[in-house]
């Protein structure tokens, strides 16, 4: 755009150029041409005519109208002075002053006609008595021509700069309303578009065309469109998710609450008489209950995370040993239940900055994870610590059936799900791998999933040098 600006601009510059140029070299040849015709005339036979007529006269006072019409015969015109004052005059106004300032500041004979010129000027002067008396070449082209020739020259470059002027003006008029017109067509395609926006409509772009700056402006505008509506979208589908969230939190609720219950119930209304069947309902209503605090305790740390109030509190540690502490703790927990844990690779130091809950977390929700959707008869999970480059690593692994290729991209969205079905007793809240992703990333790491062999999560965070 700018470039373009330029161009015109000085496009114009040098159009009114060649204008004055052409204006300056008409006038000047106007005036060349009035001299030389001039000089040709003062070299005819009148300026002899007119020194005759006046060498003859006699001057009086109520002569000059005579002498003035013998004169106008021979196209010249009659200027009288006596004294100093101007006493008769036929002359045109521009020719006065000059008529005026010979007869003040040239000398001259007694009663002698003579020819002569004064800036160019063919003039026929005479002193008789009192009395000086011209007679001057009426003009017989424009006024300007017969001035002096000083005074020519300064007209021409007068007019020259003065129609040098008028074509600048009419010339940015011209170029300033085509530029306006430019200028407005864009604009008014995104006044248009962005009362569309307000409407709700992101659909139709602004589709202007061209390379300058507006087209960058433009193409800016539609791609605000298309990440608007890929927002509103994913908003939607957000809300939608979180729907389904609630609905399912509530199944999820509801199927352990209605547990507890019904096994209380059964305890006050004298269901289990014996010892051994009182603690059988006591245990099975604990056990419902904390499934019950663990799906609320998620749900609360979803929401501090979404509202930023999670801060991390980062301490030196190292990830060997916080694993190996994991394993050891959750092999006593899980192994009653058939879950087996191992630990490889970690004797060596793999020292990082990190909040030990929160990895703690991590490794907790994707051993849930891998408990509820491996499906593996006997579960076994392999945990493996290394160092590559600048990051320590860990890879968590189970020997389930994995998951189907399609919904690998899936795994760490927010309220996802790969079976939309409720009900099943597997059925999970679609948090736990969105706040494994959460957590890593917070640590400025990166987590991805894969199948080999089962359900395969690699981890890399930053390693911190001894």
């Amino acid at each position: 755009m700018r470039r373009r600006i330029f161009l015109e601009r000085t496009l114009t510059v040098l159009a009114a150029l060649v204008a004055l140029l052409l204006v300056s070299g008409v006038v000047i040849h106007l005036v060349n041409s009035g001299y030389r015709q001039r000089m040709a005339d003062a070299m005819d036979a009148r300026p002899a005519q007119v020194q005759s007529i006046l060498d003859s006269w006699e001057p009086a006072s109520d002569t000059w109208p005579e002498l003035d019409e013998q004169l106008w015969e021979l196209d010249y015109g009659l200027y009288v002075m006596l004294a100093g004052r101007e006493v008769y005059s036929s002359l045109e106004p521009f020719q006065r002053d000059q008529a005026r300032h010979a007869a003040q500041e040239l000398s001259w004979p007694e009663d002698i006609a003579i020819s002569f010129q004064a800036d160019g000027i063919p003039m026929v002067g005479l002193q008789s008595g009192p009395y000086t008396i011209l007679a001057l070449l009426r003009p017989g082209g424009p006024g300007f021509v017969h001035r002096p020739q000083s005074e020519a020259t300064l007209l021409a470059l007068a007019a020259s700069g003065v129609t040098g002027i008028a074509v600048i003006v009419l010339l940015s008029l011209l170029f300033t309303d085509r530029q306006v017109k430019q200028f407005l067509r864009p604009l008014n395609a995104l006044t248009e578009a962005a009362r569309r926006v307000e409407q709700g409509d992101y659909s139709q772009p602004v589709g202007t065309q061209g390379q300058d700056g507006f087209a960058e402006v433009c193409a800016a505008f539609d791609h605000m469109q298309q990440h608007l509506l890929a927002e509103r979208e994913k908003n939607a589908a957000y809300q939608r998710a979180r729907t389904d969230l609630v609905a399912g939190i509530s199944h999820d609720l509801r199927t352990p609450l209605t547990s507890v219950k019904g096994y209380l119930k059964g305890l006050q209304d004298g269901v289990a008489r014996t010892p051994e069947r009182q603690a059988q309902y006591l245990d099975i209503a604990y056990r419902k209950a904390c499934a019950m605090e663990k799906l609320l305790e998620r749900l609360f740390y979803f929401s501090k995370m979404e509202t930023g109030e999670l801060p991390l509190h980062l301490e030196r540690t190292d990830l060997g040993e916080l694993v190996r502490r994991f394993v050891q703790e959750s092999q006593e927990e899980l192994g009653p239940k058939g879950v087996v844990l191992t630990l490889k690779g970690a004797p060596a130091p793999h020292p990082l900055r990190a909040d030990t809950e929160q990895l703690y977390r991590v490794l907790g929700n994707l051993t849930d994870n891998a408990m509820r959707y491996a499906k593996a008869e006997h579960l076994e999970l392999t945990l493996t610590v290394w160092r590559e480059r600048a990051y320590e690593r860990l890879r968590f692994a189970d020997n389930g059936k994995g998951v189907p290729e399609e919904q690998l991209p899936h795994l760490f969205e927010l309220f996802w799900r790969g079976d939309s079905a409720r009900g099943s007793r597997n059925e999970g809240s679609g948090l736990g791998l969105y706040i494994v992703k959460h957590i890593i990333e917070a640590h400025g790491g990166t987590v991805s999933a894969r199948n080999d062999g089962g359900l395969v999560f690699e981890i890399a965070l930053p390693a911190e040098e001894e």
